[in-house]
């Protein structure tokens, strides 16, 4: 086993993995079964603008159906309405940083490609090649509440209607099959979450207004205040109901992480399932009859799944298949409605995901999301904790590369930023720093999510401040920890944290050698007249929160007022079509930097937006931060 190890090591250590396979789409993005357990529907990319899906025979692993997506359409999520019936939703992608956006279309296709209908949704003309139709009268957003598998025909889904006066949207019990649809319920708040039983009846719902989120229970035809957070303090957020009509919530007070309940109404009592030391949970599993919650995927540090009840058949079963795949999170995705077949997922820091089915307590394996990736060749990492100089407390983690003791650091910010985390999970880009032979830390500094609500709103107002003050002390921390070159660190972020990456070089310039930013904000003030969170009245108000209207500070933390100050070495790298931190950012930076005697690394496609979505593109830049990092580090 020792030298097992060592060789590894070295391995990995000699491997140079090809930058295209960083860059390379995934095999497969989701995997779900059938009810009978019977079949497999796989969301699988085709090109850079569109995704199809494909269903399988489970045992033969032979195609029987599938549906191509229209063009530059994604496929954002499928789901089994029946044996032989699914409903996908369709999205369009901006860019490799951007979540798919979501259009609210709804469509539904037998297992075999047969029988092809638009359910909800207004755009695209019948694509050539396929049965797709159009319902051309809808202008609304529709979106997946319940597939509802016990009602073959139906699905619950929430309906945003697209007035500009009507922001609360209606429950419909959605007939999958021919479009149809009829209303049960109107939400009472925005933004709603329904809760329903397994027939589509309403129990609960969750919305927010104004920023604060409120909780309401169906009573008789009406809906009743269960928690105000703007008056309690605190948010029930609700998970999962019971098969009893007990409600599964997270309740979050005004600090920490909260605690996962099993809340009866009917008494107003609540029995505590899980208490977090640190971070909110990551996910949670169903029991296979999808009467109760199973347990939670924890993210204190590492992931790890916490049974609620370790005599559970589910709890077992996981307990078992864990023990096969060590340092590894094995998640249950779809059980069949016997139980019997079980499709679930290993991921890990250093495993991007693979699928098995368990049946007669033996797993098969399926398939891998990354064929190029081998885990073997990915690098561990490490959870990190420290106390930040007001003595807040701080998590992040640390990725090493093989060989070097001492090696060149990049500091990796993460985007958002606030509600985002970085998790100890398989990073695309990390390994490939990893890969080159680069430490890369990612700090969950304070603004995050995952780490309670006063965690998260401790960033506000704070871009360039204390939420600066984390990242640098966290790279002081790393240093002393010895595993780093403290005369070798760059820093490096896309969109918020390309922001950061220039704010560190700013605050310390003789910290860093050098400094990217990737799409990122280089002048706050500029927030509110360019891009498209200043066009709406709730982006406005997201801007006021997060960034507060002192201009005067806005300005004092903005990099571009500050290009004199900088040492390190700067790269910019920017989309002309980027609608959310327009290209103007980084030219007048560039500009800056250069009228102060800089010599600034310029990489600018005009087609690409918030993020570079072309292969071709991502390949380009991945190349050139390498070409860059390693001339400025010695690497």
């Amino acid at each position: 086993m020792f030298q097992s190890t060592l060789l590894v090591a070295a391995l990995a250590a000699a491997t140079e993995i090809p930058v295209a396979n960083f860059v390379a789409p995934p095999a497969l993005e989701a995997m779900k079964l059938s009810p009978d357990g019977k079949h497999l529907a796989l969301v699988v990319p085709q090109s850079e603008y569109e995704t199809m899906l494909v269903v399988m025979d489970a045992k033969s692993l032979k195609p029987v159906g599938g549906l191509r997506s229209a063009q530059r359409r994604h496929i954002e999520n499928v789901w089994w309405a029946s044996d032989t019936r699914l409903v996908i939703s369709t999205a369009e992608k901006y860019g490799s940083l951007d979540t798919p956006y979501a259009t609210g279309h709804l469509e539904g296709v037998d297992f075999d490609g047969k029988r092809v209908r638009r359910l909800y949704g207004n755009d695209g003309e019948q694509q050539l090649g396929t049965r797709r139709k159009t319902r051309a009268t809808e202008t609304g957003f529709a979106y997946m509440v319940d597939p509802l598998p016990d009602m073959p025909e139906y699905a619950a889904i929430g309906l945003y209607s697209g007035k500009v006066n009507d922001p609360y949207p209606d429950l419909m019990l959605l007939n999958v099959v021919n479009g149809n649809s009829k209303q049960l319920a109107k939400a009472p708040v925005p933004s709603a979450n329904f809760i329903v039983d397994r027939k589509g009846q309403p129990h609960f719902v969750a919305g927010t207004r104004d920023g604060w989120q409120e909780l309401y229970q169906r009573v008789d035809e009406g809906w009743r205040l269960i928690n105000k957070e703007a008056e309690s303090h605190e948010e029930l957020r609700p998970l999962h109901l019971a098969g009893d009509g007990k409600l599964y919530i997270h309740r979050l007070p005004a600090s920490g992480p909260g605690q996962v309940e099993l809340w009866d109404p009917a008494s107003g009592q609540s029995e505590v399932l899980y208490q977090p030391s640190i971070a909110e949970p990551y996910g949670f599993s169903v029991s296979a009859d999808g009467n109760k919650l199973t347990g939670v995927i924890t993210a204190d540090g590492r992931f790890s799944f916490e049974a609620f009840d370790k005599s559970a058949p589910e709890a077992r079963a996981i307990a078992a298949l864990s023990k096969s795949f060590p340092d590894a999170l094995v998640h249950p995705i779809d059980y069949s409605r016997d139980g019997k077949t079980t499709l679930f997922r290993v991921g890990s820091d250093r495993n991007s995901g693979e699928y098995y089915l368990l049946e007669d307590g033996k797993a098969r394996f399926l398939l891998a999301r990354d064929e190029g990736l081998d885990p073997a060749l990915m690098r561990p990492t490490e959870a990190i904790s420290l106390k930040a100089r007001d003595g807040r407390a701080l998590h992040g983690y640390l990725t090493r590369p093989a060989g070097e003791a001492k090696a060149p650091l990049v500091v990796l910010p993460h985007g958002g930023p606030h509600g985002v985390r970085d998790y100890a999970e398989f990073d695309a880009e990390v390994q490939f720093l990893a890969n080159r032979g680069f430490a890369v830390l990612q700090v969950n500094f304070r603004g995050s999510g995952g780490y309670g609500q006063e965690f998260a709103t401790s960033g506000y107002g704070q871009w360039g401040g204390s939420m600066i003050d984390d990242l640098l002390d966290a790279t002081r921390h790393v240093i002393e920890l010895g595993h780093v070159d403290e005369k070798r660190i760059c820093s490096y972020g896309a969109s918020y944290g390309g922001f950061a990456a220039l704010s560190m070089a700013v605050r310390e310039p003789d910290l860093l050698r050098c400094a990217i930013s990737y799409v990122g904000v280089s002048d706050l003030e500029l927030m509110y007249s360019r891009g498209d969170i200043s066009n709406s009245r709730e982006g406005k108000d997201y801007l006021e929160r997060v960034l507060g209207k002192d201009k005067a500070l806005m300005a004092q933390y903005s990099p571009v007022n500050h290009a004199d100050r900088i040492q390190a070495k700067v790269m910019l790298v920017h989309g002309g079509d980027d609608f959310r931190v327009p290209p103007v950012h980084a030219k007048r930076m560039k500009s800056e930097l250069e009228k102060a005697g800089k010599t600034v690394e310029w990489l600018y496609k005009i087609d690409e937006g918030h993020g570079f979505y072309k292969r071709e593109h991502r390949e380009e830049f991945l190349s050139k931060l390498i070409e860059f990092l390693r001339a400025n580090t010695g690497a």
